[in-house]
């Protein structure tokens, strides 16, 4: 039985419309420019535009079934299961580090939701798995590739 994947609700909508986008694509657009390409004749073996196409379209269709098994075992963490008294997963954090005295604040995701531009870390990062669990006023520290940090949590928020 495969594995349940904890999504937060944001996260599910965002993968779910990234695979509307890539079903587009391959069901769509695709085609119709392999039609195009093997309009200009000859022989398909030496078609640069038809080969790369094909491999776009593979590529794609592997990236289809991985977001559909996805989302098939993906269960949506409701509000209620998200603590505002505990790190955990679909928690805000707002950390200040003990060196610099800079404030940082994450969303802790599952793995397959990481964005870091959108600082939104792995429950499974050096990060992550250091605070999962804690709560506002401890001190943590993490062994990140960086070296070793310290933060204060100063706040935990649902997400």
């Amino acid at each position: 039985m495969p594995q349940e994947i904890l999504l937060t609700k944001e996260g599910y909508e965002r993968k779910k419309a990234e695979l509307e986008k890539l079903e587009k694509r391959l069901y769509v657009e695709i085609p119709e420019r392999l039609k195009e390409a093997k309009s200009h004749g000859g022989d398909l073996r030496e078609n640069k535009e038809y080969i790369y196409l094909k491999e776009e379209q593979e590529f794609i269709e592997r990236e289809v079934r991985r977001l559909r098994e996805l989302l098939e075992n993906a269960r949506i963490i409701t509000e209620d299961e998200i603590r505002s008294d505990q790190v955990g997963i679909g928690t805000r954090v707002i950390l200040e580090d003990a060196e610099t005295g800079e404030f940082q604040t994450y969303t802790l995701v599952s793995p397959v939701e990481v964005d870091l531009l959108r600082n939104r870390i792995g429950i499974d990062s050096p990060v992550g798995e250091a605070l999962m669990g804690h709560s506002k006023g401890e001190t943590i520290t993490v062994q990140a590739p960086a070296g070793r940090l310290k933060f204060r949590i100063l706040g935990i928020e649902r997400g």
